[in-house]
């Protein structure tokens, strides 16, 4: 659950702004009786927030509306953004049995979800694949794991299901839960293609018809 004590003097001279960093937050770690003091967080997604976390040796804070209206908000942005495109993560591939191939930005940084923020830059910067213009199916479960698929060959049904697995299983072990789901990412957007039931309490996936277009497509290029 998100401490929302403000950290130490986030203000005082340009040295703190080399400890703010863009985070992805789970809507869920905001208590009901602290969101009064957190207005500035901008949903991205269902169960996903973008705020403005401050990092010391000691933890990990997210700003709130008092410490963010300390300082110029396009200078603190602009410091938060080039700190999470700097902070060092992992990136790997794993190849699937029927075929598709899921990529992975990860590791030990808390920030690696988070990258999902800056998403087109930070896959450059990791050395992974040109993005498609259909874009790509991911999952943040954690704040440890972003994992994606490129929708640019027949394998979208199988990398869906996988994506869904992962997504819930990662979620469920944490740490740093952030969402179960599998968002659609397009141009910088990110829409969730899950679907909860809450009579039943399970999970679906239920692309919007643009997206299902476009999977149907790849289904049948044998790309």
């Amino acid at each position: 659950m998100t401490d929302p004590t403000p950290p130490n003097a986030p203000h005082s001279a340009a040295d703190p702004l080399r400890n703010v960093y863009l985070r992805l937050a789970a809507a869920e770690s905001i208590p009901p009786e602290a969101t009064h003091q957190f207005g500035y967080l901008r949903p991205v997604a269902p169960d996903l927030l973008e705020g403005v976390a401050y990092d010391t040796p000691d933890n990990v804070r997210l700003l709130d509306d008092q410490d963010v209206a300390r300082v110029d908000r396009a200078v603190l942005y602009a410091a938060a953004r080039a700190n999470l495109l700097a902070e060092p993560v992992g990136y790997d591939t794993i190849e699937r049995p029927g075929g598709a191939v899921l990529h992975i930005i990860g590791g030990d940084s808390v920030y690696a979800a988070s990258k999902a923020l800056v998403f087109e830059e930070a896959v450059r910067a990791a050395g992974g694949p040109e993005l498609p213009a259909d874009g790509v199916l991911l999952t943040v479960p954690n704040r440890h794991n972003l994992v994606f698929y490129p929708l640019a060959d027949r394998h979208v049904g199988e990398a869906v299901n996988d994506l869904a697995q992962f997504g819930l299983g990662a979620y469920e072990d944490g740490p740093g839960r952030l969402s179960p789901r599998v968002f659609w990412w397009r141009a910088g957007s990110l829409t969730s293609i899950t679907v909860f039931h809450e009579e039943s309490r399970t999970m679906s996936i239920a692309p919007p018809p643009e997206l299902m277009d476009t999977m149907r497509r790849l289904a049948g290029s044998g790309a």
